[in-house]
C-alpha cells in the first residue's frame, strides 16, 4: 500500500514538473515553430507541383521523339527507295569500276605500236569489277529553314526554349527540330522571323542569339474567347556555329498554352540574306 502511495505521489510531482516545462516555452517561439512547419509544407507543395510538370514535360519529348524516329525511318526507306529508281533509270543496273589511264602508260603503250597514241578520256571502264558509282554533291551556299509546333506547348516556364518539331525546309541543315536550335554552317547576314499565338492567355518570347537577347515581343489575348498572334522579325550578322533559338521570356512569368493546329501555327524561320 505504502508502494503505490509513493508512486502516486511521484507520478504527482512528475506531472507537475512537466506543466512546468511546457508552461516555460514562450508563445512567441511556439508560433516561430509553426510558422516553420507551414513553411516547409510550402516548399513541399512546391516542389511537388514542379516535379509534376517536368514529368509532364519529359513525357511529351518523349512523344516527339518518339514521333521523329518514327518519320526518320519512313524518310530512310524513301530515299532507298528513291534512289533504287534513279539508278534503274539511269541504266545502271550493272556496276563498273573506273580505272584511271595516266599519260606515261598511254605512251608507253603506243610507243612500242609506232604510232601516236589517241587521246580519249582519262579513264576507261573494267566491266569485269564492280562498283557503285555515287552522283556527284552540288555544292551549294543558299540556306534557309522553316519549322513550326505539330501540337500546343502546354503551359511552358519561363526561360524555356521552344522547339518547333515539324521541319518543313532546311537547306543547308542549319536547324535542329530536335533542340529547336538554328547553327549558322558559314558566316553572312541572316534574317529570322518567329510567330506565335495564344488564346484566353498571354506571354513574352525572345528571341535569342548564343546567350543574348536579340528582339522580343508579347502575345496578349487575355480577354475571355479571344485568339492573338504576334511575330518578330530580326536581321543578324552571324559567324560560323553562332545559335539562334526562341524561348519564353527569362524574366516575365507566361500563363496558359501556345497555340498551333492546322487552322494557326505557331512557327520559326530564317534564311541568308548575303
Amino acid at each position: 500500500m505504502d508502494y503505490f502511495l509513493v508512486l502516486f505521489i511521484n507520478s504527482i510531482a512528475l506531472s507537475c514538473l512537466l506543466l512546468r516545462g511546457c508552461e516555460s516555452i514562450s508563445e512567441e517561439r511556439f508560433l516561430k515553430l509553426v510558422k516553420m512547419v507551414e513553411n516547409q509544407n510550402t516548399r513541399i507543395s512546391d516542389m511537388e507541383n514542379t516535379i509534376h510538370g517536368q514529368e509532364v514535360h519529359i513525357k511529351r519529348l518523349t512523344e516527339r521523339l518518339n514521333n521523329m524516329e518514327t518519320k526518320l525511318k519512313k524518310n530512310y526507306q524513301k530515299c532507298d527507295k528513291s534512289n533504287w529508281w534513279n539508278l534503274k533509270k539511269l541504266g545502271l543496273q550493272v556496276r563498273h569500276s573506273v580505272i584511271q589511264n595516266t599519260d606515261s602508260t598511254l605512251k608507253d603503250r603506243h610507243l612500242v605500236l609506232g604510232n601516236e597514241p589517241v587521246r580519249r578520256n582519262r579513264y576507261y571502264v573494267n566491266t569485269r569489277k564492280r562498283l557503285l558509282i555515287h552522283p556527284t554533291v552540288m555544292q551549294s551556299t543558299k540556306i534557309g529553314f522553316y519549322a513550326y509546333l505539330g501540337q500546343n506547348e502546354d503551359n511552358p516556364g519561363k526561360h524555356h526554349t521552344i522547339i518547333f518539331d515539324v521541319q518543313k525546309t532546311n537547306v543547308g541543315n542549319g536547324y535542329n527540330p530536335f533542340s529547336g536550335l538554328f547553327t549558322a554552317p558559314q558566316d553572312g547576314l541572316y534574317a529570322f522571323a518567329t510567330s506565335m499565338t495564344m488564346g484566353h492567355h498571354y506571354a513574352s518570347f525572345e528571341l535569342v542569339k548564343n546567350a543574348n537577347i536579340q528582339g522580343s515581343f508579347f502575345v496578349d489575348a487575355s480577354e475571355a474567347n479571344e485568339w492573338r498572334s504576334s511575330s518578330s522579325t530580326v536581321v543578324l550578322a552571324l559567324v560560323q556555329g553562332d545559335v539562334v533559338f526562341v524561348r519564353t521570356s527569362s524574366t516575365y512569368v507566361p500563363h496558359g498554352n501556345i497555340l498551333s493546329s492546322k487552322d494557326v501555327r505557331s512557327s520559326f524561320t530564317g534564311w541568308l540574306i548575303d
